[in-house]
């Protein structure tokens, strides 16, 4: 009994040091797009800041841990994707920390830029990844600069001019996009789940997803799998296309049926969804940028552009 009553002190001592050696942020975001966003804008400065989200980890699934929540409540900024690809988000909350729903700010920024045309107008106001394209991710930037201004107002010409460039460097990627020529003319085939109907529909691209679910949960049939096949043989595609975060794996294997069955060969490249990135793009510090110029670089192979 003795043992008992000392083991019981000692628990409750080890807990009330793990909550209180919790490491705080002034901005705690969940998704690696505004994670980036917040990163290029803070720049030098004191605001300290952190994704949830741990790199290498699938995003749609994900839920913070008792530690996370501490985190989120203890923030001056807490800003999230989506309430539905982050279900559990508001729910959590019970601070008075500042709550962005990115997707929703980023709706209001974009309708104020464009009058009359508005984001839920779109297929892809439906989409929950509305963050893949580099027009939309400049309403993005737009949005977190002005929470980030709101919570340390001293240094906002600092934040504004580091939020200016990357819009400008994204307005750059957007006008490359734009700038391929007959862009639906050729299917770009893509080994994964729905993540790209926003940029189809914006820059009138057509990417072909092996399954049609916006989730990664959702495993390719046999039929999708001998469908997708079937449309690369007959469009006599070079390059096919993958996630290196989720589908590698698939992505080989229908490479390597194409290469047995039928004796016809394709190249596998990467196209980001920017979902998330891994430990060693993390530690590198790979940037949005980054994974943009690779994406477009890849897209244009489909088009011959540059060989």
């Amino acid at each position: 009994m003795k043992k008992v009553l000392i083991v019981f002190p000692l628990l409750l001592t080890t807990l009330i040091l793990s909550a209180c050696q919790t490491k705080t942020y002034d901005i705690v975001v969940t998704l690696y797009p505004q994670y980036d966003m917040v990163r290029t804008i803070v720049g030098d400065q004191d605001l300290t800041y952190t994704m949830i989200l741990p790199p290498g980890v699938e995003a749609h699934d994900f839920e913070p841990t008792s530690r996370q929540v501490i985190q989120i409540n203890q923030a001056k900024l807490f800003i999230f994707t989506s309430p539905k690809l982050e279900t559990w988000a508001l729910d959590v909350v019970d601070s008075d920390v500042i709550v962005v729903d990115l997707e929703a700010e980023t709706e209001a920024k974009h309708d104020a830029a464009h009058p009359g045309e508005h984001l839920d107008d779109h297929e892809h106001g439906h989409d929950v990844h509305y963050w893949v394209s580099p027009h939309t991710q400049i309403h993005m930037v737009d949005a977190i600069l002005d929470h980030i201004i709101e919570i340390d107002p001293e240094h906002a010409t600092y934040y504004t001019e580091n939020a200016n460039t990357l819009k400008e460097a994204l307005g750059e990627l957007h006008i490359e996009i734009n700038s391929i020529e007959n862009a639906s003319s050729k299917p770009i085939f893509f080994l994964g789940h729905n993540v790209f109907s926003s940029l189809n529909e914006e820059y009138s691209l057509n990417i072909v997803s092996l399954t049609d679910s916006f989730s990664p949960d959702a495993d390719p049939t046999s039929a999708q799998i001998a469908l997708m096949i079937s449309e690369i043989k007959t469009n006599q595609a070079k390059y096919v296309y993958f996630d290196p975060f989720e589908s590698e794996s698939i992505a080989k294997t229908i490479q390597s049926d194409l290469k047995s069955a039928y004796n016809y060969e394709v190249t596998l490249v990467p196209l980001h969804s920017m979902h998330n990135i891994s430990k060693d793009q993390y530690k590198s510090n790979t940037t949005l940028l980054q994974l943009w110029e690779e994406n477009l670089t890849n897209i244009k192979l489909t088009f011959e552009m540059g060989l």
